[in-house]
């Protein structure tokens, strides 16, 4: 393999091998995305509309397009949309830059320079070389089994952005052992979608993987007189994000063909070999393993900081002190950590443009409009549970904070259950359900962009997968609806 077939997080300007329609998206996309920023910008403002959330809509609208044609690389879109952003007055210059300074992206850089310690010691490759050959001895296993993985670190790692930071250094060894070279490979291609769909889907499946949805089930307690437990969710919503998964697992086989079968070389055999010849643990993966464990440990016990250190650590000063202790240990230095700053970009310009349309309360009023238009207290119980069920579903597209589409999204739905006579339970549970899907494109949250960076796919991968997963969960909580909720007694 040559220097610029490396494989890992990587520019994001490399060439990929782009179908017909990606070269067709590439050549409309530009012209496109000045057209619909200009009809945004130029059209009366909406009554209840400020101005910055008009600007603001037409900013996202022409970044969105951009991202999804790649008609230009994806940073420049960015450091675009930063631009137009403050120039437009959509948000003011201050909050724009000050992006940078947010969690995520420090957390990224804390876990690229993680990663690269574990990938120097060669921990990373022992991790893979085993899992590989006591249970991943076939592509489709290896898929398989970093998807049940991710769903067993779900109970014990409450943030899908820790879980993304313990997965990719995992997922990059794998796509290494089998070849994966980024851009060209299917195989590639599908271990890092489904990393990220196992990511935040697995979430959707316990009560304390991620606090948006605690908060959801404080607004059921507070606006719509219901308690849920810890049990209730994982009893109603694991089997359906189980089942989700399984189902996509499929849908990508047909997706994106793995073009191999087993690891590359000799296959298991050879790798068994390799794995023998590492001998035992050396001194550097020691430590390394010590790091990796210490901050596992650390973010699977933050509820419980206080009371064991009598101070928290957040789960960003968790990434940042193992990324500390790589440079003081001598793991690594400086010129041998690998970060994508053009991700880096990106995300802050992804971030900027969704902050803004949040700010600006244009994402709310549309989400208003949509439920006033629907007129759902006109329409049968399974019409308004789809309804609700889809919106909520790809309300991630607007908004990119899960806290900001639970504040939204929750007390909203619960209102509706109550002017629609149905219990607040039927309707706002299950959309609370969906607050963690968060799949179809990159900057819709933090492990998305982690498993961006790899090179591995594309934005149009992404949300084609994405969007057909997401449909397919859809028609699960619907059947749910009729069936596995109502025997298990949830309404």
């Amino acid at each position: 393999m040559t220097s610029s077939e490396k494989i890992g997080p990587k520019n994001l300007l490399t060439q990929r091998n782009r179908s017909p329609f990606e070269k067709w998206l590439t050549y409309l996309g530009l012209p496109l995305a000045i057209i619909v920023f200009t009809l945004f910008y130029t059209m009366p403002t909406p009554v209840g509309v400020t101005i910055q959330g008009k600007v603001a809509a037409a900013v996202f609208f022409l970044a969105l397009i951009l991202w999804v044609s790649e008609a230009i690389p994806v940073y420049v879109t960015a450091l675009v949309a930063i631009v137009l952003l403050a120039i437009t007055g959509a948000w003011d210059e201050t909050s724009i830059l000050g992006v940078f300074g947010y969690d995520v992206i420090w957390l990224m850089i804390a876990a690229f320079i993680i990663t690269s310690g574990m990938e120097k010691t060669g921990l990373a490759k022992r991790l893979a070389l085993f899992m590989i050959t006591k249970f991943g001895k076939t592509a489709k296993m290896a898929l398989l089994l970093m998807i049940i993985v991710n769903f067993i670190i779900t109970f014990v790692v409450p943030s899908t952005t820790a879980r993304a930071a313990i997965m990719l250094p995992l997922a990059l060894a794998l796509a290494e052992a089998y070849g994966a070279i980024p851009g060209k490979s299917n195989f590639g291609r599908l271990l890092m979608i489904q990393e990220l769909q196992a990511n935040n889907i697995s979430t959707t499946g316990i009560l304390t993987a991620t606090a948006p949805q605690i908060m959801a089930v404080g607004f059921l307690k507070d606006l719509g007189g219901v308690n849920v437990s810890w049990g209730q969710w994982l009893l109603a919503s694991m089997p359906i994000a189980f089942v989700t998964m399984i189902v996509s697992y499929f849908i990508g086989l047909l997706l994106y063909p793995p073009e191999v079968s087993t690891p590359r070389g000799q296959g298991i055999e050879e790798m068994g070999a390799e794995l023998k010849n590492m001998g035992r643990l050396n001194r550097e993966e020691w430590k390394a393993l010590g790091i990796f464990v210490l901050t596992v440990f650390l973010w699977a016990t933050g509820p419980y900081h206080v009371k064991m250190f009598g101070f928290n650590i957040s789960l960003v000063m968790v990434a940042i002190l193992a990324a500390t202790l790589m440079y003081l240990t001598g793991l690594l230095n400086w010129i041998e950590t690998q970060i994508p700053w053009d991700l880096m970009i990106f995300s802050c310009g992804a971030y900027a443009v969704g902050m803004a349309l949040e700010k600006s309360g244009i994402a709310s009023w549309a989400l208003d409009r949509i439920f006033g238009v629907a007129n759902l207290s006109q329409l049968p119980f399974i019409l308004v549970f789809a309804a609700v069920i889809f919106i909520s579903s790809f309300s991630h597209m607007v908004f990119t904070s899960k806290t900001v589409r639970t504040a939204i999204l929750i007390p909203t739905i619960i209102q509706l259950a109550k002017v629609t006579g149905y219990n607040p339970l039927a309707l706002a549970l299950p959309a609370a359900f969906t607050i963690a899907d968060s799949i179809t494109l990159p900057p819709n949250c933090k492990p998305n962009l982690i498993f961006y960076s790899t090179g591995q796919f594309t934005v149009t991968n992404q949300l084609f997968y994405g969007i057909i997963v997401l449909i397919v969960k859809c028609a699960l909580m619907c059947l749910a609806a009729l069936t596995w909720f109502r025997w298990i007694g949830l309404y």
